[in-house]
């Protein structure tokens, strides 16, 4: 062999081993990837994201007002006709919540006498909202608006009559303020459904229940 054939062979036999070294020691990007599992799920919950459940309303007692005239006897017969899930104790007029003064109005006439109260400011009650009852609606007014001799010119010509209404406070158990016993409160579901009950009965305004706070 030629000194320049030698040269080449050993030229190629160098480059050989160049690619091959190459192939062994050197990968590919494919070769580098990590494999991942799509389909398996993570929890990336932690204990805190746990939900906490929410606690139903608890009721301690009732505000019922009733109309102007009813005695102590025909409320404690209204009250014993309704299903009530714990006992209770009746406050008669109660001084909790101040008295409502009102009228009682047909609903063809109550946007006129409306019209006609709001053009005196201290005429109508902001506390107390007028209220549909039966075919009448119940309009709140004043104290001051009774003693107002132009009010009172009003409530004449229009055939109308000033009432107070009889407010009852019901509360349930031994009347404390225990509400780690449920004998002392009840449900709010079930003071929306006695709530409801008694405001079909014609001598009751209004029903409001008194949630316990927390």
């Amino acid at each position: 062999m030629s000194k320049l054939n030698k040269e080449i062979a050993i030229f190629i036999v160098f480059l050989l081993l160049i690619i091959v070294f190459w192939g062994i020691f050197i990968k590919t990007p494919d070769d580098t990837k990590t494999s991942v599992d799509t389909k398996t799920s993570v929890d990336t919950k932690t204990p805190d994201d746990s939900e906490t459940p929410v606690q139903e309303a608890r009721v301690a007692g009732l505000f019922i007002e009733f109309e102007y005239g009813i005695t102590e006897q025909e409320i404690k017969v209204i009250l014993e006709n309704y299903s009530m899930p714990r006992n209770y104790n009746i406050d008669y007029d109660s001084d909790i919540m101040p008295k409502r003064y009102y009228i009682t109005v047909d609903q063809n006439k109550r946007k006129d006498i409306e019209d006609e109260l709001r053009k005196k400011e201290n005429w109508t009650d902001p506390v107390f909202p007028n209220f549909k009852k039966g075919n009448n609606y119940i309009i709140t007014v004043t104290e001051q608006a009774i003693e107002d001799k132009s009010f009172l010119e009003l409530m004449e010509k229009n055939n109308l009559q000033v009432k107070s209404s009889f407010l009852c406070y019901i509360h349930f158990g031994d009347g404390s303020n225990n509400w780690s016993d449920p004998k002392n409160w009840i449900m709010g579901k079930d003071a929306i459904r006695i709530k409801n009950d008694l405001e079909t009965n014609e001598k009751v305004l209004l029903v409001i229940p008194d949630y316990i706070e927390g």
